[in-house]
């Protein structure tokens, strides 16, 4: 059995880099892939203010809808605070780990407000750095219908907690994988033209291996033991790297 890709796209807003975001939706398109579509409804990050406010966003992003793109939950403001670090240790930072239920409720509720106002119905929620906990995922069931993460370092698709887990596991540039189902995370915004030439050269070169995300999630297994074991495993082999770029032993 092969590996089998999805691809999702952070960071979408009003003020995102609009020609590297139609860049890269356009690339993804001309191969028939279906990408995740994760948009922050109230972006207030200082960092994702790259252009001006573009007054056809919304349009835009019904537009990725009805071309079958999966709409996610980004949070809500995209601000982060130092946190410990949530359900999927990444970051010690993010924006909803640690705040009382009342106040994850009330942001996602006022999120998915704003993304329903606009015509949009999001299907997943994609939490900030990796950030959320158990009380993200009792607002979402209480204020949502979001039934679906992207999220975790599992090797397939899983149903645990009352929600189909898709896998998020690997950034750019994208690299083989022997099996198994992985997701590569990409933020347009930072999308220089040499890092689009090597996700289109990866994405021309095995086009029947990306997988639409609205099927995978109709196949989505239990969680298993197993899966928790190659999520242990995953998670000490990438602190063990994110240790080594930090010690300055990786001169690549």
């Amino acid at each position: 059995m092969s590996a089998e890709y999805l691809i999702r796209l952070d960071d979408a807003c009003p003020t995102m880099d609009s020609q590297r975001w139609e860049d890269a939706l356009g690339m993804l398109t001309s191969y028939a892939v279906k990408p995740i579509v994760a948009i922050i409804p109230a972006n207030q990050d200082p960092e994702l203010f790259v252009r001006p406010m573009a007054l056809d966003f919304w349009e835009k992003a019904r537009s990725w809808a009805l071309d079958g793109c999966m709409i996610a939950l980004h949070g809500y403001s995209h601000v982060l605070r130092p946190s410990s670090a949530g359900l999927v240790p990444v970051h010690r930072f993010s924006e909803f780990v640690g705040l009382p239920i009342d106040e994850q409720r009330r942001r996602i509720r006022a999120g998915v407000r704003i993304l329903e106002d606009n015509g949009l119905e999001p299907r997943a929620w994609v939490a900030p750095a990796h950030g959320f906990d158990s009380a993200t995922l009792e607002a979402l069931r209480a204020e949502s219908r979001i039934r679906v993460i992207s999220d975790g370092f599992m090797r397939r698709a899983v149903y645990r907690w009352d929600f189909v887990w898709l896998p998020q596991q690997l950034w750019r540039p994208p690299r083989d994988m022997k099996k198994g189902l992985w997701t590569i995370c990409i933020h347009p915004n930072n999308l220089d033209a040499r890092s689009l030439r090597l996700l289109k050269e990866f994405v021309a070169t095995r086009p029947s291996l990306f997988a639409n995300p609205h099927d995978v999630v109709n196949r989505a297994s239990s969680y298993s033991f197993m899966d928790e074991l190659f999520s242990a495993a995953f998670r000490a082999a990438l602190r063990a790297r994110q240790l080594t770029k930090q010690s300055g032993w990786n001169r690549k």
